[in-house]
């Protein structure tokens, strides 16, 4: 595993576990693995976007990305281009958009992990990359 990316389900675990504690605990299990074998964790800008919602909201996810354990990916036109790719693999629209760039965030770092509460998408953005798997939390 090259890279672990964290969607915005994973994200949100980690970020408010009173909300879920079960799936706040697999978002850390998963983080430790990687950490443990030097493996790093990605947040695409894009997850950000589903995430903010001001005052209130903005506060833990803020707090999460401060900590160091984490790193935002910017989404440059490469990584769009292999988004945009992978909708079309996936005869998918555009309201996969930002799943496809957690998919190509994995793609462009050379294959990795994608933790997701959405496992049904994200396998079927990622069916031609064989070197993405897919951690259900």
């Amino acid at each position: 595993m090259a890279v672990l990316v964290l969607d915005s389900e994973a994200v949100s675990a980690l970020a408010r576990p009173e909300q879920n504690n079960a799936r706040h605990q697999l978002v850390r299990a998963a983080m430790r693995t990687a950490h443990s074998r030097n493996v790093p964790v990605r947040i695409p800008a894009a997850v950000l976007v589903e995430l903010y919602r001001g005052r209130g909201t903005d506060e833990a996810i803020d707090q999460l990305l401060a900590r160091g354990f984490t790193q935002v990916v910017t989404t440059g036109a490469r990584m769009a281009r292999v988004a945009g790719h992978l909708l079309a693999a996936a005869g998918a629209g555009s309201e996969l958009a930002i799943d496809a760039l957690v998919v190509a965030t994995a793609v462009r770092f050379g294959g990795g992990a994608v933790v997701t509460h959405d496992p049904g998408d994200i396998k079927l953005l990622a069916a031609r990359s064989p070197n993405v798997s897919v951690i259900s939390i």
